[in-house]
C-alpha cells in the first residue's frame, strides 16, 4: 500500500488526512486484521522545486530544510495514528540509487531519448525556471497562479513552456526562452501498453478515475514526457548532464520502490523485491485528484517500461476536502493545518471526522461546527454513552455473573445480535470497495440502534429479562469494537478490554473478535469520548 508522498516542507492539512492519509490507514488497519501481509509506505518528496524554493526563501540549503521539515511530518502522523510500516525520504541514497538504476534500465531498453527544447530563462535570477519557478495562466481551463506541472483546479499535466502570461516565481519578471539538451521517457511509445492496463485493470477503479483518465487518453494521446530539470538538487541519471537531475514526479514515484528497500533494509523479513516483482502482489495506490494522471497514467508507463514489476491493482483517487466552499491549499494558506487542529482536539475525534466527510466521489467541506456537532453527537452522545450504559448496567444489575449457557434470548435479543454481525459484512464489503464514509456510517448507525433497543427494553424495569438485554448488549459491544477499530484503533481496544477481554482485537483478528463472547466487564467504565465545548473555537 502506498500512500501519496507529501512534500518535505509543507505541514499537513486536514484535506490530506480525509482524502488520502486516513482512508489509506483504515483499509491498512482493516487488511491487517483480516490476516493479510501488509506493507503500508511512505516517506517525504523532498526532491521538488518546492524544496529549492523555500529553502532559498528561509537562506538555508534544501538538505537543511529537509531535515527540519521531515521529523515534523512524521510526528504529525504518530499523533494521528497512521500506521505506516515506514516513512522514508526521497533524499536518501537508497532512493538515488534506486532512481540512477531505474533509469539505466529505461535507457538500456531505449525508452530514453533526447532533444533540444525551449525553456523559460529569468535573466534576472540568471537561471531556468522549471516546475514551481514559474507561474502563468493555465492553457487548459484559464485558471490564475499555476505552474509548471499541473493544474490546481481542472488537474491538467501541464509543462513550463505551456503557461501563458510566465512570470518568475522568485522575482516576478517575465521570462525569455533558451535552447538547451532535455531528456524524454518515451511514452508514445507505451502507449498500447498503457491504454490496455487502464481499460482492463481500471475497470475497478472509481467511475471518475476510470473516465478521466481514458478521457485523457483519448483527447491528448501520450506524448513523450521531459524528465530533465535544470537544477541540481535530486537524483541524477547516467545520461543528464552537470546541473541536471530528474523531474520530480518522474522520480519520486519511485519513491513507493526505494521506501520498500528503505524498510527491508532494516527488517530481516520479505526482500523488497517478494512485495514489488511478485505478480501475485496486489498493490493498492492513495492519493487526492490532483495527482490523478501521475499515477494512473505516468507510474504504469514507468513500471511497464522497465518491466518485471506488479503494476498497481487499485488506485484509490479521492476528491477534494474545501474549506469555506474553497480547495483547501497550502501555497494560499487557506487550511486547516493538522498540528494546530491536534492542539485542541483528540486525535481520534480528527480521525473520526476525517472518515466521516472523507470526499471519495465529490468533494466535502470542512466545517468546526460541523466537527464539533458530529463528535459530540455521533462519539459522545451515541458510542460512548451506549458503552457507559450497557457497562454500568451490566455490574450493577448482574454483578459481573454473565453466563450465556444459562441465557434464553428471545427474537429481539437475537435479532439484535445478528444485526450487529450482519453490520459487519457490510463493513467489511465497503472498506474492500475503498468506501471508508459508508463502513463508518454503519458502525455509527449500529450504535444508534443499540442505544433505541436499550430504551426500549428497559432491563432496569425488569428483573427477569434483564441479564439476556444484557448479555446482547455486551455481545453487541464487542461486534462494535471489532467494526470500530480501522476507524479508531485506540477508542476500539479501550472498548475491547472493558468488556473484559485478555487478548487485544489486533491479538485476535477480525474474524475470531467477531465471534469471541465477553468477558468480566469492568466495574468502573471509563469515559471514551470528551465533547469539544460549543464555544471552543478552532
Amino acid at each position: 500500500m502506498t500512500a501519496a508522498l507529501p512534500y518535505v516542507y509543507q505541514p499537513r492539512h486536514f484535506g490530506h488526512l480525509a482524502g488520502v492519509y486516513l482512508p489509506a490507514d483504515v483499509y491498512a488497519r482493516y487488511c491487517r486484521l483480516k490476516g493479510r501481509q501488509v506493507l503500508f509506505v511512505c516517506g517525504t518528496d523532498e526532491n521538488a522545486a518546492t524544496t529549492i524554493l523555500q529553502a532559498r526563501r528561509q537562506s538555508i540549503s534544501p538538505r537543511e530544510l529537509s531535515d527540519a521539515h521531515h521529523p515534523l511530518q512524521e510526528e504529525v502522523f504518530k499523533r494521528l495514528g497512521i500506521s505506516f510500516d515506514i516513512f522514508s525520504r526521497t533524499s536518501r541514497p537508497i532512493h538515488h540509487q534506486t532512481v540512477w538504476e531505474f533509469y539505466s534500465k529505461l535507457d538500456e531498453k531505449g525508452l530514453i531519448g533526447s532533444d533540444q527544447v525551449r525553456q523559460p530563462f529569468c535573466e534576472k535570477c540568471g537561471e531556468y525556471l522549471p516546475d514551481r519557478f514559474i507561474t502563468g495562466r493555465c492553457p487548459q481551463c484559464g485558471a490564475e497562479d499555476q505552474h509548471g506541472e499541473s493544474c490546481e483546479a481542472c488537474a491538467e499535466w501541464l509543462d513550463a513552456s505551456e503557461l501563458v502570461d510566465p512570470r518568475c516565481t522568485l522575482c516576478g519578471s517575465k521570462p525569455i526562452y533558451r535552447t538547451v539538451q532535455h531528456f524524454f521517457f518515451r511514452l508514445s511509445e507505451l502507449r498500447p501498453r498503457v491504454e490496455e492496463y487502464v481499460r482492463t485493470q481500471g475497470r475497478g477503479w472509481r467511475r471518475r478515475t476510470y473516465n478521466k483518465t481514458i478521457s485523457w487518453l483519448e483527447r491528448e494521446g501520450l506524448k513523450d514526457k521531459d524528465i530533465t530539470r535544470d537544477y541540481d538538487w535530486g537524483p541524477r541519471a547516467p545520461f543528464l548532464g552537470p546541473g541536471q537531475v530528474i523531474y520530480n514526479w518522474a522520480e519520486n514515484l519511485l519513491g513507493y520502490i526505494s521506501a520498500v528497500k528503505d524498510w527491508g533494509s532494516s527488517v530481516a523479513t520479505r526482500e523488497w523485491q517478494d512485495w514489488w516483482l511478485d505478480p501475485q502482489t496486489k498493490i493498492v495506490c492513495f492519493l487526492g485528484k490532483d495527482n490523478l494522471f501521475f499515477h494512473t497514467i505516468l507510474f504504469p508507463a514507468l513500471l511497464l517500461g522497465h518491466g518485471g514489476y506488479a503494476l498497481p491493482s487499485q488506485i484509490v483517487v479521492n476528491e477534494f476536502v474545501n474549506l469555506s466552499g474553497e480547495k483547501m491549499s497550502t501555497s494560499r494558506g487557506h487550511v486547516i493545518w493538522l498540528h494546530h487542529l491536534l492542539d485542541v482536539v483528540d486525535p481520534e475525534a480528527i480521525r473520526y471526522y476525517a472518515a466521516a466527510i472523507a470526499p471519495e466521489n465529490r468533494d466535502s467541506n470542512f466545517s468546526w461546527e460541523d466537527l464539533v456537532n458530529r463528535v459530540n453527537t455521533d462519539l459522545a452522545d451515541n458510542v460512548g454513552n451506549l458503552v457507559n450504559r450497557v457497562l454500568v448496567l451490566a455490574e450493577k444489575v448482574l454483578k459481573g455473573n454473565i453466563a450465556p449457557d444459562d441465557l434464553e434470548l428471545d427474537s429481539d435479543q437475537l435479532n439484535l445480535i445478528g444485526l450487529a454481525l450482519g453490520v459487519s459484512t457490510q463493513v467489511e464489503k465497503d472498506l474492500e470497495s475503498f468506501q471508508t464514509r459508508k463502513a463508518l456510517a454503519h458502525v455509527v448507525n449500529l450504535a444508534r440502534e443499540a442505544n433505541r433497543y436499550l430504551n426500549e427494553a428497559q432491563p432496569w424495569r425488569d428483573s427477569r429479562r434483564a441479564p439476556a438485554i444484557i448479555w446482547s448488549l455486551l455481545r453487541l459491544l464487542g461486534v462494535l469494537a471489532v467494526v470500530l477499530s480501522p476507524f479508531l484503533p485506540t477508542s476500539a481496544e479501550r472498548i475491547w478490554g472493558q468488556l473484559g477481554q485478555e487478548r487485544s482485537i489486533q491479538e485476535l483478528g477480525w474474524d475470531q473478535a467477531l465471534k469471541s463472547l465477553p468477558g468480566r466487564p469492568s466495574r468502573e467504565p471509563r469515559i471514551l469520548f470528551s465533547k469539544i465545548p460549543l464555544h471552543q473555537a478552532y
